[in-house]
Parts: C-alpha cells; sequence; structure tokens
C-alpha cells in the first residue's frame, strides 16, 4: 500500500454514513492525497429507518435515498457483503456477486447495524419485519392484499411497535389493528407518557394489550404465553432487533448478544485498528450504559468513531467517546406525536410536547438527521449531539460486559 492509508468503513446505514463524511471533510489537503475511504455497502441507496413504518402503513412510498447524493464523492463506495475481517492480516473479505475479495485496510470501522430478529419460532416463515426496505414494501402489499377489515397484528410495545401501529391503524382506517407488547407499553417512559400515548392510540382504533409475550406465531396467529392465539391476516414483527455474525465468525470478541467489545475510544478490545460504531457495537458502561440502539445513538457513534480514526492516523491519542440524549420521539401517525425531553443518559425530564406540534418537530428531526449527514460532506460537526453523562467509575481495570441489548 505504500505510503497510503486505506479506511474501510464496513456498512452504509447511519452510523457508517456519517462517519464516512465527518472523516473526508476533517482531512487537510495533504492527508487527502495519502488517505482513501472505502465504504462497504449492500446497495447504492441509503435507506431512512426511521421512516420504514411509514413504508409499511403505505405513507411513504420508499425511504431511499441515493448514496451518490449523501456521501462525498472521494469516498469509494463497494457494493458488497463484508464476510469475514481478518484482524491479524488486515484484510476483510467482501462477497459481491457470488465472488469474494480480500480488500486491505489501516483501520476498519465496524458498523454493520442490525435486522430483525426472527428467534421466535414461526417468525421468519408467517412475520413480516420493518427494519429493511424489502420487508416494509411486503408488509404494505399484504395490508393492502388482505383488503377491507384487514386483521393486522403488531408484535413488540416499543417505540417502533408504537409507531408501526399508529402509522398502520392511520393509513388503513378500515383494517383492525391490534399491538400486542411482552411488557408494559413503552415501559421506559413517564406514567404520563404512557398514558398519553395509550389515550391517542385508543382514538384511531389500535387495541392495545400489554404483558402478552408472543412464544410462536403460526400461518393464521400470534400464540401468547398463556396458550391464546391471536388470529392475524398480517403479523409486523418489532419486538426485537439482532445484529450480523460477522464479529463473532471472524474471531472478535463479543457480548452475548454478538456485538462487538470496544473499549473507551471505540477501538476494539481485541485490535485497535478496529473502530466500532452504531447498533451492532457495545460500549463499556463507564461511557455506554445508557445507549440503546437506534439513529438517535448510531448518528453520534458513527461521528466519534471518524474522531478516533482520524486521532489514530495522526499518532494522537484518540478520545473517550461522550454521547448523549436530548429527546424521546415518537410519531403517532401523520399528525400527532409525543417529544420527551430527556437528560443525556435518556432518563426523562419533566417536559413533553405532544399533539400535532410534536409531529412536526418530530418530522423536522427527521429530516436533519439526514440533512446534517449531507452537510457533514463538507461541514465536520454539522451533524452535533451533546456530551454524554458523567462517566461512570468502573471499580475493576477491566470493562464488565454484559448480554442484553437495549431495543430502541
Amino acid at each position: 500500500m505504500g505510503n497510503e492509508r486505506v479506511v474501510v468503513i464496513v456498512g452504509g446505514g447511519y452510523a457508517g454514513v456519517l462517519c464516512a463524511n465527518r472523516l473526508r471533510s476533517s482531512l487537510g489537503p495533504d492527508e487527502m492525497t495519502r488517505t482513501r475511504i472505502v465504504l462497504v455497502t449492500l446497495t447504492s441507496t441509503f435507506v431512512e429507518r426511521i421512516r420504514l413504518h411509514e413504508v409499511a402503513a403505505g405513507s411513504r412510498a420508499d425511504a431511499g435515498i441515493a448514496m451518490s447524493g449523501l456521501v462525498h464523492p472521494d469516498v469509494e463506495l463497494q457494493l458488497g457483503r463484508a464476510v469475514r475481517v481478518d484482524a491479524h492480516r488486515h484484510l476483510v473479505d467482501v462477497e459481491t456477486d457470488g465472488s469474494v475479495t480480500a480488500m486491505p485496510y489501516d483501520r476498519l470501522v465496524y458498523a454493520v447495524g442490525s435486522g430483525p430478529d426472527r428467534s421466535v419460532p414461526g417468525v421468519a416463515e408467517f412475520a413480516l419485519g420493518i427494519a429493511d426496505a424489502a420487508e416494509a414494501t411486503a408488509a404494505h402489499r399484504a395490508i393492502v392484499s388482505a383488503g377491507a377489515g384487514a386483521r393486522v397484528v403488531v408484535v413488540g410495545g416499543g417505540f417502533t411497535g408504537v409507531e408501526t401501529a399508529s402509522e398502520v391503524a392511520e393509513q388503513n382506517p378500515d383494517a383492525s389493528v391490534t399491538l400486542l407488547s411482552s411488557g408494559a407499553l413503552l415501559g421506559s417512559m413517564r406514567p404520563a407518557a404512557q398514558r398519553s400515548i395509550r389515550r391517542r392510540l385508543t382514538t384511531i382504533g389500535v387495541s392495545v394489550r400489554e404483558n402478552c409475550r408472543v412464544e410462536q406465531v403460526t400461518a393464521t396467529g400470534a400464540v401468547l404465553d398463556t396458550g391464546e392465539e391471536v388470529p392475524f391476516d398480517v403479523c409486523l414483527w418489532t419486538a426485537s432487533f439482532s445484529v450480523p455474525e460477522l464479529a463473532r465468525t471472524s474471531g472478535l470478541s463479543v457480548d452475548g448478544a454478538g456485538r462487538l467489545l470496544v473499549d473507551e475510544h471505540l477501538q476494539s478490545i481485541d485490535s485497535p485498528d478496529i473502530i466500532g460504531a452504531g447498533d451492532a457495537v457495545r460500549l463499556p458502561d463507564s461511557v455506554g450504559a445508557h445507549v440503546r440502539m437506534g439513529c438517535a445513538m448510531a448518528l453520534p457513534l458513527g461521528g466519534a468513531a471518524a474522531h478516533t480514526v482520524l486521532s489514530t492516523l495522526r499518532g494522537e491519542t484518540p478520545p473517550v467517546v461522550s454521547v448523549g440524549f436530548l429527546f424521546q420521539c415518537i410519531s403517532l401517525g401523520r399528525t400527532h406525536g409525543y417529544i420527551q425531553v430527556v437528560r443525556a443518559d435518556d432518563s426523562p425530564r419533566p417536559l413533553a410536547l405532544g399533539g400535532r406540534f410534536a409531529a412536526l418537530v418530530k418530522e423536522a428531526i427527521c429530516r436533519m438527521t439526514v440533512n446534517r449527514t449531507r452537510k457533514e460532506q463538507l461541514t465536520p460537526g454539522a451533524y452535533w449531539s451533546p456530551r454524554g453523562p458523567q462517566r461512570r467509575q468502573v471499580p475493576h481495570p477491566a470493562p464488565q460486559w454484559h448480554g442484553d441489548v437495549r431495543i430502541r
């Protein structure tokens, strides 16, 4: 490779794209002549995952944006899937159209994201997720095909499940929409927020059932832990997400969910030349106990990964990652929403917005995630996020890892 430094970013989602743009815009003229940035992505289209529930409901035709207009033109796009990382040889194997190419790297950013969890029996065969564009489109077609009076069951009482049930009910008023939550609806939110959102769901015709865990999905219904079967024509699965097995199968250290274990600088605990960002990464509790899956963390972690890459290329000590929250934002159809103001650690403050104004704020935030990511092509730091909560003191010299996954 001579004097050229190659940075390979694996994953064309929120974390990977923002990392690519911020890294490129942060390089000086001389650094850029010696640095090659490659973004490995499955397609030439960026998917706004925070809008896929709109696609499933039929309020939006698609959630795709051409990578060519979002990513800096100096960043090389490599279409394909990373299938193995060889940390010792600094190679990543990328499969494209059945053939595998070994790509060398000096730094590798691991930003492979997450997808639907299909571990519950019958989910893969009889349910549709909304974690990728193809399934969201298939979900909309299934709802349309089911016709008037379609029975739609949404499994998952978190943010994604509530947004999906709301959108489907509003866009398909003749449908019968049931939302199944294994615990309390939006259990991490304040009771006042839960009550407000339940009222909105009831108003638009969503039947909410809490504390009922789905243990199996059949061709005709969702089977609860009580043995009851809730019948459906269409089942939308939003209950949980999983991460790709790339880190585990590559022999890198992972947590129980398969997420890459990184240190306080986002560097792999096995190889400091591998930097992690996004849903598929597990931070130590000292800086990441509050982190949950989703766009709200993927974007700032992508920016932090760019800073770590840049620091190590310059021979500097990388900064300790510090990312925090501002809001919890939920759309409740196109005309209503709920905005909970939170502390940096995601705990609620005594301030919230509801109704139409909250819907407008949520839409503005969704637009901002794309606009600011695009602006990062020229302006590093265009996407701003607050610093994280005060660092926790870890009582042991090494971070303590756990296998739980906090789902968006």
